[in-house]
């Protein structure tokens, strides 16, 4: 008996913990995007982040940003007038030369500009 739950315990130590975004502090970094930002319509959206199985941390902070700028609507393409960024890895260049930098709010947010809209 003793073998069997020192078994389970060892079993859930070895599953990895999903961790949970800070929601009011990506509300935060956010907000401070939000006077920039036409008061309706759409915008863009670029993330360096990429899904991997078992860990959807791009689509969660997709659908953190959709939530945090309602009215706004969000669209994960970088095809629109404005793109708002979520970047981890400052490293990895924006893959389309036509968007340019309108103000970086830090902590990876930035707003861009998209040159041929």
């Amino acid at each position: 008996m003793a073998l069997a739950v020192l078994s389970i315990f060892n079993l859930l130590l070895d599953i990895p913990v999903q961790k949970m975004p800070d929601i009011v502090q990506f509300d935060t970094y956010v907000a401070r995007v939000r006077p920039s930002l036409p008061r309706t319509g759409v915008i863009g959206y670029y993330t360096d982040l990429t899904d991997t199985p078992g860990r959807s941390d791009a689509a969660r902070e997709f659908y953190l940003m959709q939530y945090a700028l309602v009215p706004v609507v969000v669209d994960m393409n970088v095809d629109h007038k404005l793109v708002i960024t979520s970047l981890h890895d400052s490293r990895k260049p924006i893959p389309n030369r036509n968007l340019e930098l309108v103000r970086d709010f830090g902590s990876g947010v930035q707003l861009l500009r998209n040159k041929t809209k």
